[in-house]
């Protein structure tokens, strides 16, 4: 068995965490307020390998979902962005430049130091079950990494190493260089795949993805669906527009246009997800929408409000699935005037490898944990 067995007669919890480079940090401050919080709530500590039963992520989301799963502490892996954040963002040489900004040797020797060497998907190391969000470009399609023994690809991957796929999975392309990953066919043979980051597709953001995973049989798992059955917890890095100003699109340059189209479709995910989950979810009471915190931002425009979205599940007659809680912020001027953080630049800090504003993330990520981290109001799944 890869993973400590998921208790039956009780709730079932979900973790999904959003891609985002450095903006990790966001999630990464939140989860240190849940865990602690829920320390406090059960009066014991643990890690919250044992409070979840299936932690889902991309990208820098895989890094942290793959760490939790391996038992470390929440401040362990917050420390793993201000420690190695600067190394892991050390621009490449200029010829190397011209296809990515970034080698891709400080990351991959990070995340064999924190996650080890040792550790496969199938390793009875990993505490959770855990999926993580990669894009295989060789063959043009997403995939889904899971240590559940019951998943049918499950045999062909367990013995991959877990640094080694999240590396493919935060490969984010004109940052850092694809990944290359040997795969076993289930034959005795093994084909040899590229692999870019799990954000370049519908998935930078998760949450839809871990619902399904947990809930439909053919996944493996089956879980009974409810607001009572089953929560889940989705964690972003922060959203915004990616503008450009007036008369400066004509300027762009193939790697300009690499990377918006990278931000925009991580921001346009980001929402699509999220809508879904409105629409399928039902918030704990007391818990601020962020649908409501995107148009409030300012951060997205077009959004349906959390009154249209319920209307359209009244009419549609739906159940609501699950019990679903987003935790992110706009990253614009008006939303950190309204957390009082006046003096960091959005149009800075919105970067995901902006080095120079790992102490500005890390405060909009302790802002947003006091704001939006209650966990009491989740003590019954707990």
């Amino acid at each position: 068995m890869s993973a400590n067995p998921v208790p039956v007669n009780r709730p079932k919890r979900l973790l999904s965490i959003d891609g985002g480079g450095l903006l990790g940090l966001i999630p990464a401050e939140a989860l240190i307020q849940i865990e602690q919080q829920l320390n406090n709530l059960t009066g014991k500590e643990e890690p919250l390998c044992n409070r979840f039963d299936l932690i889902g992520g991309t990208s820098t989301g895989a890094i942290l979902a793959a760490g939790f799963a391996l038992g470390l502490k929440a401040t362990e892996l917050r420390d793993f962005y201000l420690n190695f954040g600067p190394q892991i963002f050390t621009k490449s040489f200029l010829p190397v430049r011209f296809w990515h900004s970034y080698p891709s040797g400080p990351l991959e020797n990070k995340l064999r130091d924190v996650l080890g060497a040792s550790a496969s998907l199938g390793s009875d190391q990993l505490r959770t079950q855990i999926m993580i969000v990669a894009k295989n470009a060789t063959l043009g399609n997403d995939w889904f990494f899971t240590n559940n023994p019951k998943n049918r690809f499950f045999q062909q991957n367990s013995g991959l190493p877990l640094w080694q796929i999240v590396r493919c999975s935060s490969a984010a392309p004109t940052y850092f260089p694809p990944a290359t990953m040997s795969i076993p066919d289930g034959t005795g043979k093994s084909q040899t795949y590229e692999f870019i980051d799990g954000g370049v597709s519908s998935y930078n953001n998760p949450a839809f993805q871990v619902f399904l995973e947990a809930t439909i049989p053919a996944y493996g798992h089956g879980w009974p669906m409810g607001t009572d059955q089953l929560l889940l917890l989705s964690l972003g890095t922060g959203f915004n527009s990616s503008t450009i100003a007036e008369g400066q699109a004509a300027h762009y340059e193939l790697i300009d246009w690499g990377r918006y189209v990278v931000k925009e479709m991580m921001n346009e995910a980001n929402l699509q997800q999220n809508v879904l989950m409105h629409l399928i979810g039902q918030r704990p009471p007391n818990v601020p929408s962020a649908m409501t915190e995107a148009v409030s931002s300012g951060a997205a425009s077009g959004v349906p409000s959390d009154d249209a979205l319920s209307q359209v599940g009244d009419t549609l007659g739906a159940t609501k699935l699950v019990t679903y809680q987003r935790i992110t912020v706009g990253l614009t001027r008006q939303r950190l005037d309204n957390l009082q953080l006046n003096d960091i630049d959005p149009m800075k800090v919105r970067e995901m490898d902006a080095a120079d504003q790992i102490n500005n993330m890390q405060r909009i990520g302790q802002a947003i944990a006091k704001e939006q981290v209650h966990m009491e109001l989740l003590k019954k799944f707990f």
